[in-house]
């Protein structure tokens, strides 16, 4: 088995690499390079998916492993280079999920085997239940838990509808639902409606990043690193809820630390 990583932007692909030396690095232009990675690497760009399979084949590659963001090419450039593969025409008018499963059946049709990000990353969970729970009160674990259960239940619904993995919570009112800005755009906005006009309460929002209901496990799971975390911290929030089995957690044990040193709850259910 010859893995290659296809690296999109962020720490996470890194990671990965870091962990995985013998595997092959495909970079996406404009996302990652060759630089960031000691593994053998090559770069591509993402208007030109066919190739990809000429490098991949070339290289004896068998399984894939994706990971890290990636921009969709915008309808503006599609119409402006003339670019007429079926893999950007079609993922383009897609939700991400639908996407996805476009871009794995493009892999699979070509002879390769997709294998989920957790299957080659070690420590990249937390586990199920508060983190350090004796360091919060009674009172502020059952508003974590109040509204855990009104934001996993409004991810659950969205998910038909092939949103964002996140929503930001407080007292059952939505401050935020994740939309194509991603993640840390959303808690933005969220923290700063929060800054500005409901900061009275007794605790902050909560954020809620879970994988959709039917999530393709293993390519797309919803991942939170040391960034995230500490911009939680910035506006105030309270706690982060995510999943002990599909929210990826990019280098555990810096955001472990870094929660060890500041009051901000995490629960994973």
């Amino acid at each position: 088995m010859r893995i290659a990583l296809i690296a999109g932007s962020g720490d996470l692909p890194i990671q990965i690499a870091k962990q995985n030396q013998d595997a092959f690095v495909l970079c996406i232009d404009k996302h990652s390079c060759p630089s960031s990675f000691s593994n053998k690497s090559a770069i591509v760009s993402l208007s030109e998916p066919n190739s990809w399979l000429s490098i991949l084949k070339y290289n004896n590659i068998s399984h894939l492993v994706m990971a890290g963001k990636i921009d969709r090419i915008s309808s503006e450039e599609i119409v402006s280079k003339k670019l007429d593969h079926p893999l950007i025409c079609k993922t383009s008018s897609l939700g991400d999920n639908s996407a996805l499963i476009f871009v794995q059946n493009f892999f699979i049709d070509n002879g390769f085997k997709i294998l989920p990000v957790s299957s080659i990353l070690n420590d990249c969970f937390f586990t199920k239940g508060f983190y350090k729970e004796e360091n919060f009160s009674k009172k502020q674990k059952e508003f974590v838990l109040e509204n855990s259960k009104f934001g996993v239940d409004l991810l659950n619904t969205m998910s038909k509808f092939d949103v964002g993995q996140s929503v930001v919570i407080n007292n059952k009112l939505v401050y935020g639902i994740e939309a194509l800005e991603g993640t840390n755009s959303m808690i933005n906005r969220a923290g700063n409606l929060y800054k500005n006009y409901f900061n009275s309460s007794d605790f902050g929002p909560v954020l809620i990043k879970i994988p959709k209901l039917n999530q393709i496990s293993n390519m797309d799971l919803p991942v939170i690193g040391l960034e995230t975390v500490k911009k939680c911290k910035e506006f105030g929030f309270s706690s982060i809820v995510l999943s002990s089995t599909g929210t990826l957690i990019i280098d555990l044990r810096e955001v472990k630390t870094y929660l060890n040193n500041n009051k901000l709850c995490i629960y994973a259910i």
